[in-house]
């Protein structure tokens, strides 16, 4: 009897798993096969709802095309063949609650800039992502027009962050636009996620939520030298059609440290699975690669951070220093304040003021310092202040 019982579980469990196997089988991302054979799985699957919606825009794209590229009207963010994305110049709007101008530069303000500063300031350029930017306040509220306030005719500072970019499209936009501005003083905003954002291609893989088919150019580390790997749509159409018709997943496989890897077992759809959740944990808890130095997101982060610092000055710069702002998940814990990074910056001499401390302590006086996300008007005005004081220090001024 023992023996029948045991036959029968033995049975009873083969055929659960072999059902498990074909369910997962049947679910999971079917990959391609590239020209030496070897299987790439897709970076992101879209949802119906994400297909639908990028289909009605396809259709949209495609009556623009025919009535000569014509719309309605000129949104705030633009596609970019360089960056991904930008900031459309000279337009205004309100984006998520707030006002928004944007100048002739794509600078943030209504205020145009000159060929010069004017007599007896300094150009400071501030780049990086949506900390820099100063997402979630009005025109005004932002740290670097608090920052030129609070200089009181010293400085001219100019705001050109970009709402989700990382430091490789900020030292991009830097690359472009600093021979032009000729800034004594550029800024590099950083914040502690954008680790990620540096190692990443399909902004839908490191936020699945998306609503829209985001792709940005980042840099590869070859031999310590950074190796950009482009935008590979040239358009906003070709960027919807490869969404649309399900190649944008497989476009961008290669070089996504995000992504799945192909490298499984093979022998089990269930083992497969538990691999694949782990890496999407491992993927979530992005402060764990400041942990790690050797890892690709670490040493690329640095490498940009060093390379804009070297590019600045070599183009004439008096000072190219960085910003690192931490996210509100960040003050949870102390142990993710960014002191690898803090160790990175000063074995290359590169000059940074870290906010942690200052937000750290603001938010726990009670004081008003994140709205949803972002840094409130307040925060920002004392950021605006620690700035200045940290450039007199720099500049001696």
């Amino acid at each position: 009897m023992l023996v029948r019982r045991l036959l029968l579980s033995a049975v009873s469990l083969a055929v659960a798993w072999l059902a498990v196997e074909l369910w997962l089988g049947s679910r999971g991302p079917r990959g391609r096969l590239s020209g030496d054979g070897v299987e790439v799985l897709p970076t992101f699957e879209p949802s119906a709802e994400q297909l639908e919606r990028w289909g009605e825009r396809l259709k949209r794209l495609r009556r623009q095309e025919a009535d000569g590229g014509t719309g309605k009207s000129t949104p705030l963010i633009a596609f970019s063949e360089r960056y991904g994305w930008t900031f459309a110049k000279g337009t205004e709007g309100v984006l998520a609650g707030t006002q928004v101008s944007l100048n002739a530069i794509g600078a943030r303000g209504a205020r145009e800039v000159g060929e010069r500063p004017p007599p007896g300031a300094l150009r400071v350029a501030c780049y990086g992502e949506s900390f820099t930017f100063c997402f979630e306040v009005d025109d005004g509220e932002d740290w670097p027009t608090q920052l030129e306030v609070s200089a009181d005719g010293a400085l001219e500072v100019l705001n050109l962050g970009v709402i989700g970019w990382g430091t490789d499209q900020a030292l991009l936009r830097f690359r472009d636009s600093h021979g032009e501005l000729a800034s004594e003083v550029v800024l590099m905003g950083i914040m502690s996620e954008n680790i990620q954002r540096n190692v990443n291609r399909l902004v839908s893989v490191r936020a699945p939520d998306e609503q829209f088919p985001l792709v940005k150019p980042r840099f590869l580390l070859e031999s310590g030298e950074l190796r950009l790997l482009p935008h590979p749509y040239t358009s906003k159409l070709e960027l919807y059609e490869a969404a649309v018709g399900g190649s944008l997943g497989y476009d961008l496989a290669e070089h996504e440290w995000l992504a799945e890897s192909s490298e499984g077992s093979g022998w089990s759809k269930l083992a497969e699975a538990v691999r694949v959740k782990r890496e999407r944990a491992q993927r979530e808890r992005w402060w764990l690669q400041w942990k790690e130095p050797d890892g690709e997101p670490y040493r690329v982060t640095v490498a940009l951070l060093e390379a804009f610092h070297r590019e600045a000055l070599e183009a004439g710069a008096r000072l190219a220093g960085v910003v690192v702002f931490p996210s509100i998940s960040d003050l949870s814990d102390p142990g993710r304040k960014l002191t690898t990074l803090h160790a990175a910056l000063d074995q290359r001499g590169i000059p940074y003021v870290d906010l942690y401390d200052l937000v750290s302590a603001r938010h726990a006086r009670g004081e008003p310092t994140y709205g949803q996300s972002h840094l409130t008007p307040g925060a920002n005005g004392e950021v605006a202040r620690a700035v200045l004081a940290w450039l007199k220090q720099e500049l001696d001024l």
